[in-house]
């Protein structure tokens, strides 16, 4: 789990150079909502904003504990100082004796004092290095983001380019059916100026030859009709007309 640093409405932004000390506390004049949380725990694996501050720092139990030791250092030393005074106000062996003891408790609270300034001194090297890595993984976030962008812009000209190929094709395909159809028009033009050109190359029905007579029939029910089928070829009525296949005898 990681902290952010939980902005409250009103406050200045922290610039991006700010790391807050571990035991930074906002200015007293500052007012925040009732129950406004300044630090807000987030898993290691959220996306954070680039505004946003992050920093390792203790939870609130943690912090009171070291404000109360830090206090209790320096309560030991301040009473060592005095002790120490009032030993030697008060003079004689029991004075040096007391100076001795003031001393050993004041060494003791400093030495304590060493070590709690090298606590601090380690959590901030740490905090430092989270940071360190935060930037690292921001940049390499931002570079990642960039490379997205560039294949998705890749990839849209590359779906642009297939939308006009489909479009050209299409279009091909339009034309293609246009010409197939003028195509088909012009073939059933020609045959029909062909069918006409036949209709006019037929030869003209010829005049049923003069058998002497008076007699015509203009079709073979005429012939029959009037009694005269079939009708061989000198006989009253006969034609060539009649007599299609020719053999001298029509309306068989």
């Amino acid at each position: 789990m990681r902290k952010v640093y939980n902005l409250p409405p009103g406050w200045p932004a922290p610039t991006s150079e700010w790391t807050p000390d571990l035991r930074w506390e906002p200015n007293p004049e500052w007012s925040k909502p009732d129950g406004w949380q300044l630090w807000v725990d987030v898993p290691d694996t959220a996306l954070i904003g680039e505004g946003a501050v992050v920093v390792d720092v203790p939870d609130e139990e943690a912090r009171k504990q070291s404000g109360r030791k830090s206090l209790l250092i320096l309560g030991g030393v301040a009473a060592t100082v005095v002790v120490f005074l009032l030993g030697v106000g008060t003079g004689g062996g029991s004075g040096a004796a007391a100076a001795a003891d003031a001393e050993a408790s004041a060494s003791a609270a400093s030495s304590a004092a060493a070590v709690e300034r090298a606590e601090v001194q380690t959590q901030t090297e740490a905090l430092a290095g989270a940071q360190e890595l935060l930037a690292a993984d921001e940049a390499q976030l931002a570079t990642d983001q960039k490379s997205f962008t560039t294949q998705t812009a890749g990839l849209k000209q590359k779906v642009e380019k297939v939308k006009s190929r489909e479009a050209a094709v299409k279009s091909a395909e339009t034309d293609l059916e246009a010409r197939e159809s003028d195509v088909e028009g012009r073939e059933a033009a020609v045959e029909s100026a062909e069918a006409a050109g036949t209709a006019e190359e037929e030869p003209a029905v010829e005049e049923p030859e003069d058998t002497g007579g008076a007699v015509y029939y203009e079709n073979c029910d005429a012939a029959r009709a009037d009694g005269a089928a079939p009708v061989h070829t000198g006989d009253p009525g006969y034609g060539s007309h009649l007599d299609r296949d020719g053999d001298g005898v029509g309306c068989e």
